[in-house]
């Protein structure tokens, strides 16, 4: 079976992917909500934004936060403003930015190679087989650093053919470095790695290039100027002290101990989340890697480099996730498509391509027709569904500016939820039932948060002391009996902002 001639057209593909991505990143995404880590820890600092004194102070629960500088919050924040606090809109900008970077693949791919079936199947590849999908269902930072550093090396790769790419790849490169940190600098050091490996003196030299990288280097810096003027070595310390140093030089808390060979750990995650191409992408990674440093060809060595590069950086941390290396995921797809498009006849391209329209139309229908849920997507099945069913009436009866008391709950976990969804926060966890009881005297405000479990524990070694006002499995909402006058179920007087 030969392709359909409409299928080759190229006005049709870019329209057909663009159209495909949004469907699949935002199908089913008005119920989907928000997962507590770490989509809804995002989405409260960019809704605190909106009610802050300026776009360059972060803020968690009113108080500073340095994760990570402001840029997607920022585009969250617009969108907040735009189309209100919701689910939805946390990941709007994230969908976006990831069909933006499957158009950028697309686009790469063609004009790196001028091989259309190649450019296309690239696209195809990046979307699958999900890893990339789910995280642009999701509210993160991952993919828009994905999409700046791969429009960063885009624009050095054009800098070739006019130097004032350059000053764009600098552009794009300030833009990474303000949505993730130093993950940012990326491009910087794919770029120099390039340059240097071809001893290309003069683009090192070029007033461009020098141009781009003061550029990439002086916007990237205007938060860190900002919060360190503001802050001062509370800022440094916290982070690049423990947020980059700590957990690069020693690992994190939430990441098991990997041992010995933990620099192996990005290539076990591959192994896990890169079918059906990973053989492919290990060949493909050996014949460009020959191609770039025996027959010196840029483009071979450029694509080869994008991806060692990030990986060996990213491989001596001690704080892996295999998020982290979304940033290669193009240049994998591109790799892939060129070698399988080197190795097919065209009569096979041509068969191919129905097929690779028919599986894209296939998940399009599959995320927006049906309800089915996917257990190893978290981004297709509901999430804080509990949580935000609880909301309302935490909402009303926890006064504004108090805390949700927490008995026996993880200290951040549904913390961050219940913040975005609610407006409250939830305290440290206690697990003595004494101080619950005590709590009451000193607080006739006072409700907690716990298990039913738990509740159900601490209402038979205290019977008929405790009002349970609204139970959702897992979890209980509670105060004492003697406040059960007080508790509200009428909503209709609630005009303060709600979180869909």
């Amino acid at each position: 079976m030969n392709a359909i001639p409409i299928l080759k057209d190229r006005t049709f593909q870019v329209f057909f992917l663009l159209f495909s991505a949004l469907l699949i990143f935002l199908g089913r995404q008005t119920d989907m909500g928000l997962l507590n880590f770490d989509d809804a820890y995002y989405a409260q600092k960019a809704k605190e934004l909106l009610g802050g004194s300026s776009l360059w102070l972060i803020t968690l629960n009113g108080q500073p936060d340095f994760d990570k500088p402001p840029l997607p919050l920022w585009l969250t924040a617009l969108a907040f403003k735009t189309f209100g606090v919701s689910g939805y809109s946390a990941v709007l900008v994230t969908a976006l930015f990831g069909t933006a970077t499957v158009y950028l693949t697309y686009r790469f791919s063609e004009k790196m190679f001028e091989d259309p079936w190649a450019a296309f199947l690239s696209a195809v590849i990046l979307i699958f087989p999900g890893y990339f999908l789910d995280y642009s269902r999701r509210g993160m930072t991952d993919i828009a650093l994905t999409f700046f550093v791969t429009l960063a090396v885009y624009c050095f790769f054009r800098g070739k053919e006019n130097t004032r790419w350059y000053l764009a790849f600098g552009l794009s490169t300030a833009g990474a470095i303000l949505t993730k940190s130093v993950l940012g600098l990326f491009p910087l050091l794919i770029a120099l790695s390039v340059l240097l490996l071809t001893r290309q003196w003069k683009t090192i030299f070029n007033p461009n290039f020098i141009g781009g990288v003061v550029i990439a280097l002086g916007l990237g810096s205007t938060w860190y100027i900002v919060n360190w003027l503001e802050y001062g070595d509370a800022f440094v310390n916290q982070h690049f002290g423990w947020i980059i140093w700590e957990r690069f030089a020693h690992g994190d808390y939430a990441v098991p101990n990997a041992g010995p060979f933990y620099f192996l750990g990005y290539l076990k995650g591959f192994f896990g989340n890169y079918w059906p191409w990973l053989p492919f992408a290990v060949v493909g990674c050996w014949q460009f890697a020959k191609k770039g440093f025996r027959e010196n060809d840029d483009r071979y060595l450029l694509a080869v480099l994008w991806v060692a590069v990030i990986l060996v950086v990213l491989s001596i941390s001690n704080a892996q996730y295999f998020r982290y290396v979304l940033p290669v995921f193009p240049a994998l797809a591109i790799i892939v498509s060129k070698t399988l498009g080197d190795w097919l006849l065209p009569d096979w391209k041509d068969k191919a391509l129905p097929w690779l329209v028919g599986g894209v139309m296939i998940t399009v229908l599959f995320i927006n027709v049906t309800p089915i849920e996917v257990k190893q997507a978290a981004s297709l099945r509901r999430n804080s569904w509990e949580v935000r069913l609880l909301a309302p009436s935490i909402r009303l009866n926890t006064p504004e500016k108090s805390m949700l008391e927490n008995y026996r709950l993880p200290l951040w976990n549904p913390r961050n939820s219940i913040l975005f969804y609610s407006d409250r926060w939830l305290a440290d966890p206690v697990n003595s039932p004494e101080k619950v009881m005590a709590s009451f005297k000193n607080n006739h405000r006072a409700t907690w948060l716990t298990r039913i479990r738990e509740f159900e524990k601490l209402d038979a070694q205290f019977p008929g002391q405790l009002y349970l006002i609204h139970s959702q499995e897992p979890y209980a909402y509670f105060t004492a009996m003697q406040f059960r006058d007080q508790i509200r179920y009428d909503f209709s007087s609630e005009h303060s902002m709600q979180v869909r």
